[in-house]
């Protein structure tokens, strides 16, 4: 499951430092021994200095080229997480996002006190809280966190709720403009 999350250059430089490894291992067990009995003989610590080397060099390889893109970028910013997409283009009706949301089952699985009675669900994150969780979660702002979290609701997850819950259609199956306008809702009634 590791390995298919790679992409083809990661696995293509994992690949070569193994294949180094191996054919260093490889020669210095068969075949130079064919050629020099004796060998490493007197020469045993620079041998084994050479056998450290490719194994840190092996170990490198694995730590830094087979880490994910996002601790990559992480390095030297205080934030672990991938960067929060920018916010919508155009900015929405809250009253027709009121009816996206109505129209969708955010309701079914979503608290939200705008919404009406019939928005008191408990699976997913309780969105009277939804600004609070905003600046908990430190994604950018409350407009870009609301976007991200019905786009993508698995790049960050609020505490207590699981990952790989919410549908990660959505960015697809509404209109940019319904996006906007179930965001303007979200963020105005908050």
């Amino acid at each position: 499951m590791l390995l298919a999350s790679l992409s083809a250059a990661q696995k293509a430089g994992i690949a070569g430092m193994g294949a180094a490894f191996i054919v260093f291992a490889l020669v210095s067990s068969f075949v130079v021994p064919r050629y020099r009995p004796n060998f490493p003989g007197k020469r045993v610590w620079p041998y084994v200095g050479l056998v450290v080397c490719f194994f840190a060099a092996m170990m490198a390889v694995i730590v830094f080229v087979g880490r994910e893109k996002s601790e990559a970028r992480a390095e030297g910013t205080t934030s672990t997480s991938t960067a929060p997409p920018p916010p919508p283009a155009q900015a929405g009706n809250p009253a027709a996002g009121k009816a996206v949301f109505r129209a969708q089952p955010c309701g079914s699985c979503h608290t939200f006190t705008p919404a009406g009675p019939t928005a008191k669900g408990t699976i997913g994150p309780d969105l009277d809280h939804l600004a609070a969780d905003a600046q908990a979660a430190n994604r950018g702002s409350l407009v870009q966190y609301t976007t991200e979290s019905i786009v993508n609701p698995d790049a960050y997850v609020v505490p207590k709720f699981g990952a790989g819950v919410m549908p990660k259609n959505f960015g697809q199956t509404l209109s940019k403009k319904q996006l906007a306008d179930l965001v303007a809702f979200l963020t105005k009634s908050s």
